[in-house]
């Protein structure tokens, strides 16, 4: 039987890949840190009855407060459609409330709902808690390592995101 060569491989001579940072303890370390997200991220969400989208501006309205929906938009990195979206599911959740601007008409703020944040933080405090204790317990060099290096992984992480098309 003929062999055909169109890029076909026998099996003994694919090799698995192998994901870059094996054998790298931090890379190890950011990468369980980055599958544990997803997977608190999952939870939460079925906690609140909401998607991760909706998640993500529910924490983008803790963390900043009353926010347009263009604003959501493009801390969601989302399209303004979809922000709008995002703000009607939570609104029929019950998640946050529309009022409007205090000094122009034509824009709405979109307010969480005091009752969720609580839902939410009283959820993610443990996570939150722990968290903070490990900083305070590093010597201030330490404390500036880390937060030098986090701060870079930070932006290598929204070059990535913003090298991705909106959507």
């Amino acid at each position: 039987m003929a062999s055909s060569s169109h890029g076909s491989r026998r099996a003994s001579d694919q090799r698995p890949v192998e994901p870059p940072g094996v054998g790298n303890a931090v890379m190890e370390r950011l990468q369980e840190v980055g599958t544990l997200t997803r997977v608190i991220e999952q939870r939460l969400s079925g906690a609140l009855g909401i998607n991760a989208t909706d998640l993500a501006a529910m924490e983008h309205l803790a963390t900043d407060g009353p926010l347009t929906a263009k604003d959501l938009a493009d801390r969601l990195r989302v399209s303004t459609a979809a922000s709008t979206h995002v703000v009607d599911r939570l609104e029929k959740a019950g998640h946050i409330v529309r009022r409007p601007h205090a000094t122009d008409r034509r824009k709405v703020m979109v307010e969480p709902v005091a009752e969720s944040m609580e839902r939410l933080f009283g959820h993610l405090h443990p996570l939150l808690h722990g968290v903070e204790g490990l900083v305070e317990a590093l010597a201030p060099r330490d404390r500036d390592v880390v937060e030098a290096f986090l701060t870079g992984v930070v932006q290598i992480y929204k070059d990535t995101a913003d090298s991705f098309p909106k959507g």
